[in-house]
């Protein structure tokens, strides 16, 4: 996985599992990173219709998809999370600020985020 780190510059550079652990002092990086996207994933939501963000999140590519195993989009992987956690329409439950903000605290301590 590539990592941006700041040291006396920026620089790029791959880091494995052990250096992600130890830059971000956390036990399970892969909780921690699904966290943050739910997280983003409130925002966006909230977010008000007029912004450019917002209508791409909602287009929808024009064209088919390649034959075989699709890919996995963003928002697939926010709905798998959600799922995972129990909330059913999670697009409505993220326009409830208090209510998103309690599922962010309970995904924290969730034993089921971190083995998908």
């Amino acid at each position: 996985m590539y990592f941006w780190s700041k040291t006396d510059e920026w620089d790029m550079t791959e880091k494995y599992n052990y250096e992600l652990y130890e830059m971000f002092n956390d036990s399970d990086i892969v909780v921690h990173i699904k966290v943050k996207r739910l997280a983003w994933a409130g925002y966006l939501m909230r977010m008000s219709d007029e912004r450019t963000l917002k209508k791409i999140f909602n287009t929808k590519p024009d064209g088919t998809r390649s034959v075989g195993r699709q890919k996995l989009r963003w928002e697939d992987g926010v709905a798998q999370d959600t799922h995972i956690l129990g909330v059913k329409r999670w697009k409505n439950a993220a326009l409830n600020r208090d209510e998103w903000a309690e599922l962010l605290k309970d995904a924290k301590v969730h034993q089921g985020l971190s083995s998908q």
